[in-house]
């Protein structure tokens, strides 16, 4: 039996790194499945572990933007919301993988719904740290000034903050990645959108939220550390996660 492709698929947090073949290796099996699956792709940030600009570009990140351009020969349109990771990409890799950059967040009609992404860290409101952080190097003056810096200092001073940001590992650091529902329930009322997806927290989940004003989905994307999954829209079934197309892993 022929299957009809899917109307869309979500990722994010795949955090690839060339020192992590066994990321790489999934992303590769995905493309593979990805090119006869789906019609459209959402990847929702922190797609690379860390991006200092796309003169970073090398061989090993030049085959990864020939994998996405690969899916776009297939008439597969690729959408790119950055996360805060790779920020950066920009328009160059954008050609090089012929993606369309989405910003942060975005609001958009699929099938009946009306869809808002995010890449999820602006609703971690206890992690006060980070959002000061995300408040400077989201600026276009910070991005301009700091894309000016040879890259040998920027790839320093990712790889310290980095550094820093791996404490975040720690279970006491695990509050800071809490959500805020008043911000999730402003946002989405803002909006008038009736679906939430995002990544970030690593912690993949389905949940509907009830306020006065409007009843939504709310889906948190996996990381790809062990056995991600993928979000799934099909408009005769809805939204669902499955592992790489094994209908046995769905959840509805």
């Amino acid at each position: 039996m022929t299957h009809q492709p899917l109307d869309a698929v979500f990722i994010s947090d795949l955090h690839l790194h060339p020192h992590n073949s066994d990321i790489t290796q999934r992303f590769d099996n995905f493309i593979q499945w990805a090119a006869k699956s789906t019609k459209a792709l959402y990847i929702l940030g922190d797609f690379f572990h860390v991006w200092s600009g796309d003169d970073s570009l090398n061989e090993w990140s030049k085959r990864i933007a020939a994998q996405l351009a690969y899916l776009a020969t297939q008439n597969i349109p690729i959408y790119f919301l950055a996360g805060n990771r790779d920020f950066l990409v920009g328009k160059y890799f954008a050609e090089q993988a012929q993606i369309t950059l989405l910003p942060d967040p975005y609001c958009f009609k699929l099938g009946e719904h009306t869809v808002l992404l995010a890449h999820g860290d602006k609703y971690c409101a206890n992690d006060k740290a980070h959002q000061r952080f995300r408040a400077i190097t989201r600026h276009p003056l910070f991005q301009y000034l700091f894309l000016k810096l040879p890259l040998k200092w920027r790839n320093f001073l990712v790889a310290r903050v980095r550094k820093v940001s791996a404490q975040k590992n720690l279970p006491a650091e695990h509050q800071k990645f809490r959500l805020s529902e008043a911000i999730l329930d402003k946002e989405m009322q803002h909006f008038r959108a009736d679906i939430l997806i995002h990544g970030h927290t690593h912690q993949p989940s389905i949940t509907t939220h009830h306020t006065d004003a409007l009843i939504y989905q709310h889906y948190i994307l996996s990381d790809w550390d062990d056995i991600p999954t993928v979000l799934c829209y099909d408009k005769s079934i809805g939204f669902y996660f499955d592992h790489f197309g094994d209908a046995k892993s769905c959840q509805k």
